[in-house]
């Protein structure tokens, strides 16, 4: 097989993976879901360090989250009666077992899908966006949207280090005081990342009118899509598992805590 998933296998592994962390409620499971993308992930060579900024910005999220759903689980989420015992109180705040599964299970869902997303996402152009969008008759300002999106989030991140850089030379100091020293300090930010913003989207606009957009009620395919069959059975199997995970969910219990 292809030692490569191409953007529909990809976005098939994003689909089986969203059924299979939203069917599954006991923690266990849903780190089976997470090492398998791992061993995917390694199968296909991917740089897994490059996921890790994501992840490390969602650390506070993951410990808010996993703390929050420790107390606050509702015990009709609960099946095993086993899983009802209080292990812990905290003021008005009692964790159950279950309470610390749902915890576990919030947090290694989120860790999932951030993995997912940005291997459906890493190293995929534009172009192959919008070749799949003609192959599957999306409305053209829809294309048009997601790949902007994918252009505009790494641009806005290299323009916000710019103009950090440039405050920077500027004596500007971003990371030391205050927190309201900080606050005033990243307004100078801001402010004109906005900016180029708003004047980077006017320029789009008006590219797009230059070239026809809303013209045809085609878009244009830049080069053929050559699907191998090794890339349709690994699409075929990523569904089919995510199918079967949300259908073992409902007849047969899978993942319950």
């Amino acid at each position: 097989m292809s030692a490569t998933l191409d953007l529909p296998a990809r976005l098939a592994l994003l689909l089986a993976t969203t059924l299979a962390v939203m069917s599954f409620a006991h923690p266990l499971w849903n780190l089976g879901v997470l090492a398998a993308l791992f061993a995917i992930a390694v199968w296909q060579r991917l740089p897994l360090r490059s996921a890790w900024p994501l992840i490390r910005a969602s650390l506070v999220v993951f410990l808010l989250v996993g703390f929050c759903a420790a107390f606050s689980t509702s015990a009709r989420m609960i099946h095993d009666p086993e899983h009802l015992r209080v292990i812990g109180e905290w003021g008005p705040l009692r964790f159950t077992v279950g309470g610390v599964l749902m915890g576990c299970t919030f947090v290694l869902r989120m860790l999932a899908m951030i993995l997912a997303t940005w291997m459906a996402m890493h190293d995929i152009s534009v172009d192959d966006v919008l070749d799949l969008a003609v192959r599957w008759h999306l409305p053209s300002w829809l294309s048009i949207l997601v790949s902007s999106a994918m252009a505009a989030i790494p641009n806005l991140a290299r323009r916000r280090e710019q103009i950090q850089q440039a405050q920077q030379a500027r004596g500007q100091r971003i990371d030391a005081g205050n927190f309201v020293q900080r606050w005033k300090a990243n307004v100078a930010i801001v402010v004109p990342l906005l900016t180029s913003s708003l004047v980077t989207a006017e320029n789009l606009g008006i590219a797009l009118s230059v070239r026809g957009y809303g013209a045809n009620r085609t878009m244009i395919v830049m080069h053929d899509m050559v699907r191998r069959p090794a890339q349709v059975v690994l699409t075929t199997v990523f569904i089919v598992l995510g199918v079967l995970a949300a259908a073992g969910r409902i007849a047969f219990g899978w993942g319950r805590i």
